[in-house]
């Protein structure tokens, strides 16, 4: 067995696709398919159900993709180890993102691609339950996210750096901005009760804190969308369609990039914005990306 096999049979897993898997390692499927016959001598066992075409792993397959990715994980790592005793780091980041979390990350990677130019960046937007499971995964590296609803287990897998904590806000364009003259001061939830509102999907971590908050401010709102793009949701509000919600630090770049108004939002409460890696499996890039938070 080695890292290449290792390598072949991860893409495999990730396409489920025979054809589709040997053109992403640049191979023919009959030297695909030979490396997965030599992984299956190896362990003596099946790793792949096959028909006419590939249909699942097996049990002893599943297995071997965690340990897969995670060596192949820790070979991407050394290299970074060994590159930076040669000039500027090399290689690549997966950050998962949880929308509405109270950091905007675009400045923290702007900053980070300037002294780190030769690292690459993927962004990942999902949900805080799903962002807990990648980064066990190793699907990504570093997350940010809500510091809830978290395992001890989990918790004793991961380190956390907590950020600053800002109250969320009502994201509104001129047009429609409430009592105009005051626009900038604080206001209740209750206040948006009659007004149509532009808010994220039920199945993202953020809209539970407003619809625990309107449950307590009671009556009906009036919620005109949903989204589970942030980008969309501030699109919307910028085109006139209604009042979003949004946290404090999604606020301040809208107000800058759109030229939006935001009102603080008093009475909804919500977690704690959380930077979140792995203990172990730690990348030169990751270390890297972590001190650039920690300095921020």
């Amino acid at each position: 067995m080695n890292l290449r096999q290792l390598h072949y049979f991860h893409e495999l897993a990730k396409f489920k696709h025979f054809a589709k898997a040997a053109k992403a390692c640049h191979i023919t499927q009959p030297t695909l398919s030979a490396s997965i016959n030599a992984l299956e001598k190896r362990f003596d066992t099946e790793l792949v159900v096959r028909g006419s075409q590939f249909v699942a792993l097996t049990e002893a397959g599943s297995v071997l993709q965690q340990y897969a990715e995670k060596m192949l994980l820790d070979e991407a790592a050394l290299k970074q180890e060994i590159s930076a005793f040669s000039g500027p780091l090399k290689g690549a980041i997966n950050i998962g993102i949880v929308p509405q979390s109270s950091v905007d990350i675009m400045p923290i990677i702007k900053h980070f691609t300037e002294l780190h130019p030769d690292i690459s960046i993927k962004l990942l937007v999902t949900t805080n339950e799903k962002l807990i499971e990648q980064l066990t995964l190793h699907q990504v590296d570093i997350g940010l996210g809500f510091d809830e609803n978290i395992t001890e287990s989990s918790r004793r897998q991961f380190d956390f750096y907590p950020q600053p904590s800002h109250p969320l806000a009502v994201l509104s364009p001129q047009a429609l901005t409430l009592n105009p003259e005051v626009f900038q001061q604080a206001m209740l939830l209750s206040e948006l009760q009659s007004s149509p509102l532009i808010l994220l999907s039920q199945n993202m971590q953020f809209r539970q804190y407003i619809d625990n908050a309107m449950e307590k401010a009671g009556g009906s709102f009036n919620i005109v969308l949903e989204t589970d793009s942030l980008f969309h949701l501030v699109s919307a509000v910028k085109q006139g369609l209604g009042y979003g919600i949004v946290s404090g630090g999604i606020a301040m770049s809208a107000k800058q990039l759109h030229n939006l108004h935001a009102q603080t939002l008093l009475d909804v409460e919500s977690g704690d914005t959380v930077f979140m890696t792995r203990k172990y499996s730690v990348s030169v890039a990751m270390k890297a990306f972590i001190g650039l938070i920690a300095t921020s």
